[in-house]
């Protein structure tokens, strides 16, 4: 049976199963179909089979945008008024939230809600509008930086600034261990056992939340400051096979780093390229272009050059010859 045939039986189902009327019809709907798209991408192997939702996990469900008109009366499901700090929802009413600090109304037209209560016990939504935005014109570039990405600095640029990592899972990592251990001697399932499981998903969100103002930080001044920027293209998941790093490889998300410069610098109409992963950036001197092996051992992090006897610091060498590699990039473009 197809999603839209699915649909039109749910006011057979409502007779007999009442609390379905206690719910928004148009999320069910939505379920109806994301149950469809579940099942398209099992068949043609994209995806397992879906399974059911775990009420102690993240919880979720999408509603759609509606508008109509009666007696001259304009009337629309989900209304947003920023100024005032409120958002209507459909069965739920009006609902204060928090956010948006930077806007005062949005341009676009609403398209869908998401509704997301987080393992924490935090409810949040998640407003998808269609609206045009003017993408600025690519700037004349006078400034360029090369950064390089690593654990002991998270960034490290071509002009020798150094951002350091905060390594936020090891500042938490006792607590963490502390909670799990306390879980692991919990009967499943108790009321004490779900309230540490939320104590955990609080430390996990503290996590998460203080890297990306880090990482926000960062790379909103690099984006600001510089016209080009240019990194090494890392592969994390082949770095992390290294299972004495692994831990602080995953913490400094690298990948996040480069996403964020990308659309930052695309919206500021400012330009960003990634060199080779396998382009030796730690092992050529970025005076005379010479190779060596010394920096094969990562402990290694000043090492001075057998041809021009230069001393260089291993990551703000690596910067450099990544800034001078954006540069051949930038002009074969």
């Amino acid at each position: 049976m197809k999603a839209f045939n699915m649909c039109n039986e749910l006011k057979k189902l409502s007779k007999n199963y009442s609390w379905l009327k206690d719910v928004d019809c148009c999320s069910l709907m939505c379920a109806i179909f994301n149950l469809e798209d579940a099942y398209k991408n099992y068949f043609a192997k994209r995806s397992s089979f879906s399974a059911f939702k775990n009420r102690f996990n993240r919880q979720t469900y999408r509603t759609n945008y509606i508008r109509s008109s009666y007696k001259g009366y304009q009337y629309s499901n989900i209304e947003i008024n920023l100024e005032r700090k409120k958002i209507k929802l459909p069965k739920l009413g009006i609902i204060k939230i928090r956010g948006y600090r930077n806007l005062n109304k949005i341009d676009g037209r609403v398209i869908n809600a998401t509704v997301i209560r987080e393992k924490t016990g935090k409810y949040y939504v998640s407003v998808v509008v269609d609206e045009k935005k003017n993408v600025k014109e690519k700037i004349n570039p006078t400034s360029i930086v090369g950064i390089d990405l690593g654990v002991n600095d998270l960034v490290v640029t071509s002009s020798g600034e150094k951002y350091s990592n905060n390594r936020e899972i090891e500042k938490r990592e006792k607590r963490l261990k502390r909670l799990q251990r306390k879980l692991a001697r919990q009967k499943a399932g108790s009321n004490n056992y779900n309230k540490t499981k939320t104590k955990i998903a609080i430390v996990h969100s503290k996590i998460k939340n203080a890297r990306k103002h880090n990482i926000i930080n960062i790379v909103n001044k690099i984006v600001e400051e510089n016209d080009i920027i240019v990194s090494g293209k890392l592969k994390v998941k082949e770095m992390s096979k290294n299972h004495t790093l692994a831990k602080s490889i995953l913490d400094a998300s690298f990948n996040k780093i480069c996403e964020l410069i990308k659309w930052k610098a695309k919206e500021k109409g400012k330009y960003y390229y990634q060199v080779d992963t396998y382009f030796p950036s730690s092992k050529k001197c970025s005076h005379c272009k010479e190779l060596t092996s010394a920096t094969n051992n990562l402990s290694i992090r000043v090492w001075e050059c057998e041809k021009c006897g230069n001393t260089n610091d291993r990551d703000i060498n690596a910067s450099i010859n990544i800034m001078f590699e954006g540069i051949n990039l930038h002009y074969q473009y």
